[in-house]
C-alpha cells in the first residue's frame, strides 16, 4: 500500500489519454488529484488552492498562458508552483511563461516520460 502523501496536483490538459495516464501515475505515488480538462474550468480549480499545478497551453475555453497570467495578476503564482506541460517548444513562449509569469519549470510533451514528470514534480514539492 502507498503511503499517501498530503499533496493536491491539479492536472489540466485536454487530451484523455495523457490526463488518465498523468491521474494514474500521480494517484500511484500517493498524490492527490484534480483534473480540468479546459482553461475555464482549470481556472476555477486554481482557485482551490492545490498544491502544485500541471499546464498545458493549447487548451479549450481558456489558454494555458491566460491561467497563467491571472494566476501571476492574483499572486497566487507566489503561493502555488506551475509546471507547464506543451508541445509547443518555441523560445519566447517558454521565457514568458518561466520569466515573465512565473512558472516553476516547462517541459516538452515529447521529451518527458511519466516518471520523468513525476519526478520534476516531487523535487518541487520537496517529496
Amino acid at each position: 500500500m502507498m503511503k499517501k502523501i498530503n499533496k493536491k496536483i491539479l492536472v489540466i490538459e485536454d487530451e484523455p489519454s495523457l490526463l488518465n495516464a498523468l491521474k494514474d501515475k500521480l494517484k500511484q505515488e500517493g498524490l492527490e488529484i484534480l483534473t480540468a480538462k479546459d482553461g475555464q474550468e482549470g481556472w476555477r480549480k486554481v482557485c482551490q488552492k492545490p498544491d502544485l499545478v500541471l499546464l498545458d497551453l493549447m487548451l479549450p475555453k481558456m489558454p494555458g498562458e491566460q491561467i497563467l497570467k491571472l494566476m501571476n495578476e492574483n499572486g497566487l503564482i507566489k503561493k502555488i508552483p506551475v509546471i507547464i506541460l506543451s508541445v509547443k517548444g518555441d523560445e519566447a513562449n517558454m521565457q514568458n511563461c518561466l520569466k515573465v509569469w512565473g512558472a516553476k519549470d516547462y517541459l516538452i510533451k515529447s521529451n518527458y516520460t511519466l516518471e520523468g514528470i513525476v519526478k520534476k514534480i516531487k523535487k518541487l514539492l520537496k517529496i
